[in-house]
C-alpha cells in the first residue's frame, strides 16, 4: 500500500511539470565527474601505491586489470560507490591505513580517467558516488525506480479489483528516441497498473497495450502509475 501512495504521490508532482517525452539525458559519468587536477593526484598516489600489483597502466599484474573490459565487467552498471568502498576498504591490501579516504577518491578518478571518461570543472565528491553509475559510452543506466517508462503487455484483471498487464516487456526508459510501442514487443514479466481505472482498463481486457508512466519494483513485484495506456490490438490466446 505504502508503495502506491508514493507512485500517486510522484504522478501528482510531476505531472504538471515534466514532459512524459523527454530525452534521455546523457549518463552522469558521461557528462564529467572529477578534473584533471584531481585525476592528477590520483595519478600520483596510485604510482607510490598501486602500481606494483596493477601496472603503470592499470592493465592488471598480481592483481586485476582496472581498465578496459575486465574493468567494465567487474564494475559496469554499479554505482561509483561501489568501486571507491573497494578501494577505501581493501587497498593497499595488508595496508589500508597508508592512504586517506580522500587520498583513495582520487586514485578512483585517475581510474576514471584511464577508461576514458571525461574530466569536468567540478571534482568528484564522496557525497555523489551513489547518484553515479558506471555505464560504456552510448549505454543508458539501468531504470531506476521513479523514472517514466513505457512498457507493453496484455490487461488483465489482478488481485482485489486491480489491473495488472501479463506477458510484459521489460519497462522501457520512455523517451524521443525510444522506439514506438509495437503489438510484438513480447516478455514474461507481470506489472501491476496503478490508476488504471481512469484508462477504461474493463474495456481493455484481452488487448495489448503500451502503459506509459512512473515506475516502481522491488523483489516482490513491479508497478507502473499510468500517465497514458495505449491499445496495440487483440492479444494472442
Amino acid at each position: 500500500m505504502r508503495r502506491t501512495v508514493l507512485l500517486i504521490a510522484a504522478v501528482a508532482l510531476l505531472s504538471g511539470t515534466v514532459a512524459l517525452r523527454a530525452q534521455a539525458p546523457r549518463p552522469r559519468i558521461w557528462q564529467g565527474v572529477y578534473t584533471a587536477a584531481q585525476a592528477e593526484r590520483g595519478r600520483a598516489a596510485y604510482t607510490t601505491s598501486c602500481l606494483r600489483c596493477h601496472n603503470a597502466d592499470l592493465s592488471g599484474d598480481r592483481g586485476p586489470a582496472l581498465k578496459g573490459e575486465r574493468f567494465m565487467t567487474t564494475w559496469g552498471g554499479g554505482g561509483l560507490d561501489r568501486l571507491f568502498a573497494k578501494v577505501r576498504d581493501t587497498m593497499p591490501p595488508f595496508a589500508t591505513s597508508t592512504l586517506d579516504d580522500a587520498t583513495k577518491l582520487e586514485i578512483v578518478t585517475f581510474i576514471l580517467q584511464t577508461n576514458g571518461f571525461p574530466p569536468a570543472g567540478t571534482e568528484l565528491a564522496a557525497a555523489d558516488l551513489a547518484s553515479i553509475q558506471i555505464v560504456a559510452q552510448n549505454e543508458q543506466p539501468a531504470v531506476q525506480n521513479f523514472s517514466r517508462v513505457q512498457v507493453v503487455g496484455c490487461v488483465a484483471r489482478g488481485e482485489a479489483n486491480g489491473w495488472v498487464l501479463t506477458g510484459a516487456s521489460e519497462p522501457a526508459l520512455a523517451t524521443d528516441s525510444a522506439p514506438a510501442p509495437t503489438a510484438t514487443a513480447r516478455g514474461s514479466g507481470r506489472v501491476v497498473l496503478i490508476n488504471a481505472g481512469q484508462f477504461d482498463a474493463a474495456a481493455q481486457i484481452g488487448q495489448r497495450v503500451a502503459a506509459r508512466g512512473l515506475l516502481y519494483r522491488d523483489d516482490r513485484e513491479t508497478l507502473v502509475a499510468l500517465s497514458s495506456l495505449i491499445r496495440l490490438g487483440a492479444c494472442e490466446n
